[in-house]
């Protein structure tokens, strides 16, 4: 996970915590980390269904576990500020 939140920060690349239980790949002490390295964090809720949009609580206490704020969490922002951070903005 070190190679991988270094390469994200050097690319500018988010990184995502999947909410769905079975996909949890970035667990809160990589997200504490990549946070640390300056990487943007989404909280992605994975949800294929209306049904599995609870799913998004899973994410969010993995956020909170490794003491992600609202500041460091990029969904957490307005739809412009969120849009300034994608690739595509950027180029």
């Amino acid at each position: 996970m070190e190679r991988v939140i270094e390469a994200a920060a050097g690319a500018g690349t988010m990184i995502e915590i999947n909410s769905a239980p079975d996909r949890r790949d970035l667990n809160e002490i990589h997200a504490r980390a990549a946070a640390g390295a300056g990487v943007p964090i989404l909280v992605n809720s994975d949800a294929h269904s209306v049904r599995n949009l609870d799913l998004i609580r899973y994410g969010i206490a993995t956020a909170r576990r490794g003491w992600l704020t609202a500041e460091l969490v990029a969904n957490t922002r307005s739809w412009p500020e969120l849009a300034a951070l994608r690739k595509r903005s950027r180029v």
